[in-house]
């Protein structure tokens, strides 16, 4: 994979500096940066970082946070395969395969289906990850995610509106229009059969009994407002991981974090 330069795409998140857009596994992502994975960490010592996003949505989501880290940073593609039950472990089991090319290790980050492809991760190659955030995630099953998997096999609508009312603060769809844009037609565009795929695994997901072994250093950072992944869910999983931290952020919903790229990386960073 390698590192050219394009122009790439706004994606309608928030930034307040310019980023260099580049081509990332082929496909344009205006302002992430990508880290040739089959070349060793940076000589300078600074960090590697891994970003894995939540399904069906673009790695485009993480390009105001990209140009704020310590180090260039990989986000792979975190589309699964539709023939498995376990989309998280084969996701995983993919992108350890990729990162171990160049050796070393790796800052993982990982937000809603992305945070359980971390947790997977972790624990099936630990040696890779040198730390681990999880942000709008679990580690226990969420059931009522098999019916809206059942309504996207069937045909149904993409229910959009309802997506945006997990997803954001009402103050924040009126401030963050380019975003609601943005989110909106990535939802129209999805691979209906790989987005499907993604709510059963998280319908299903149970790695509480599990994430007791993770041995990297974890931060936890939860929303007041997500639904799917609420301030006691997630600080219920953070005991479950020996020494992790747990940050909730007041008045946000799942993915209000990504709206405010200085605060998420200031904590990335700290980690």
């Amino acid at each position: 994979m390698g590192c050219s330069l394009d122009r790439g795409t706004d994606s309608g998140f928030p930034d307040e500096t310019p980023v260099r857009p580049v081509t990332i596994d082929g496909h344009r992502s205006g302002g992430v940066f990508v880290v040739q994975v089959d070349a060793p960490p940076p000589a300078d010592g600074r960090r590697r970082w891994l970003a894995l996003t939540g399904t069906p949505l673009s790695p485009t989501i993480w390009t105001a946070v990209a140009d704020r880290l310590d180090g260039p940073l990989w986000a792979p593609d975190v589309t699964p395969p539709t023939d498995v039950t376990d989309p998280q472990r084969r996701v995983a089991e993919r992108i350890a395969a990729r990162a171990r090319e160049g050796g070393g290790t790796w800052s993982v980050v990982g937000h809603s289906f992305g945070g359980q492809v971390a947790l997977e991760l972790a624990l099936a190659a630990p040696e890779l990850v040198q730390h681990l955030v999880i942000i709008g995630s679990r580690d226990t099953p969420f059931p009522p995610f098999a019916a809206a998997a059942d309504a996207l096999t069937a045909g149904h609508p993409v229910d959009v509106d309802g997506a945006l009312a997990r997803w954001f603060r009402p103050a924040e769809l009126d401030r963050f229009p380019g975003v609601v844009a943005d989110i909106t037609g990535q939802l129209r565009r999805a691979d209906r059969a790989a987005w499907a795929t993604a709510l059963r695994g998280i319908a299903r997901f149970d790695a509480a009994d599990r994430i007791g072994a993770i041995t990297a250093p974890v931060a936890v950072i939860a929303a007041e407002f997500d639904p799917v992944s609420p301030p006691e869910v997630m600080t219920a999983m953070a005991r479950r991981i020996p020494g992790a931290t747990v940050d909730v952020w007041p008045d946000a919903a799942h993915l209000s974090p990504l709206l405010h790229p200085d605060r998420l990386a200031g904590l990335l960073l700290g980690g």
